[in-house]
């Protein structure tokens, strides 16, 4: 008999689930780290070089499709671990709220006392991704419930209809923007990419063969650059368009951990993409404080800028990832002691 015990279904089948989180959260995934590393820094360029860059060079970095890639990348890392074992919700869920909220509070405290004040969960441009996140967290162990009654494709399909009828009620501005509809709508909006990540953690296997990796991170920046370039000039815009793009974002994550898989994960790129989360929560607060102080090279302030995230990434990320991990082991004794 082992800590678990025997004399109850429920109690093995609760802690099997434990056990496996425990075993699966032990599964790294190369090549997906690298996908962050890329979308991040797709963000902060995109923010910081692009204003200043001339003609449709401006459309080369991308940010909002960059964050629906997040989104997937999210779904799937959320989901492989129980895609066929149980959840303990109250674990699942002080560790996701601590490993994301923390440093996410940090930075909204810090952007206040430097003055950003667009750098808000309501409407700000950078928090309300996060926002999204945290629905879907919570909504988690609601939704996994149900995909396994119905199917994650009838679920996608069930979001992509809510998206669509949202974002056509109620239009968009003059940038086609598909994150303007406010903390209670954008995660429904939203959703469809996150639940396609889920569908391909539930699907994946680590054999699996996208061809040359080269062809999806072209295929991936030039679709990104071209329906940047559309949201601007075009009636086109993200709010139309961001739902399609999740499935190439899914298939270009699946090309990445494929490619690692077999030998060739870009060492560098991993080790920024564990750092992605920092780098998308302070690059503007940084950026801000530089120009705030007189620089205005935005090349000088890019790299400045990307020089400040592993400070934070060191004392405040880490740490917070560290605290969850040890939030999810602690859970693990209780149960296996209760």
């Amino acid at each position: 008999m082992n800590g678990c015990g025997s004399a109850v279904p429920f109690k093995e089948k609760f802690c099997y689930g434990i056990d496996m989180q425990a075993k699966r959260e032990r599964v790294h995934i190369s090549g997906i780290d690298t996908a962050r590393a890329l979308a991040a820094l797709s963000v902060v360029f995109a923010h910081l070089l692009s204003p200043s860059m001339p003609g449709v060079t401006k459309y080369v970095f991308t940010g909002h499709p960059a964050v629906i890639a997040f989104f997937v990348i999210s779904g799937f890392c959320i989901h492989f671990p129980f895609r066929d074992a149980e959840l303990p919700v109250a674990t699942f869920l002080k560790r996701r709220y601590v490993r994301i909220g923390v440093p996410a509070t940090v930075a909204f405290v810090w952007a206040q006392v430097a003055g950003v004040r667009t750098y808000n969960p309501i409407d700000g441009y950078i928090l309300w991704s996060v926002v999204c996140e945290l629905i879907y967290y919570s909504l988690y162990p609601v939704i996994l419930p149900i995909s396994r009654k119905i199917g994650w494709s009838t679920m996608i399909l069930v979001s992509a209809l809510a998206s669509y009828v949202i974002v056509l009620a109620l239009g968009s501005d003059e940038y086609g923007s598909a994150h303007i509809y406010g903390a209670g709508l954008n995660w429904l909006v939203s959703l469809p990419a996150w639940l396609i990540g889920c569908f391909i953690a539930q699907h994946y296997r680590s054999d699996l063969s996208l061809g040359n990796v080269w062809f999806w991170r072209i295929a991936t920046a030039v679709t990104a650059s071209c329906l940047s370039w559309a949201t601007i000039n075009t009636p086109v815009g993200f709010y139309l368009t961001m739902t399609p793009f999740a499935v190439l974002a899914g298939g270009w994550m699946l090309a990445e951990a494929s490619s690692a898989a077999r030998g060739h994960a870009i060492v560098a790129m991993e080790k920024i993409g564990k750092a992605c989360f920092s780098i998308y929560l302070i690059h503007a607060i940084v950026a801000f404080e530089l120009e705030h102080r007189g620089l205005r090279d935005p090349v000088l302030i890019t790299g400045l800028t990307l020089l400040a995230i592993y400070p934070f990434y060191r004392y405040i990320e880490k740490p917070a990832h560290n605290l969850s991990r040890s939030l999810g082991k602690s859970g693990l004794v209780s149960a296996r002691g209760a």
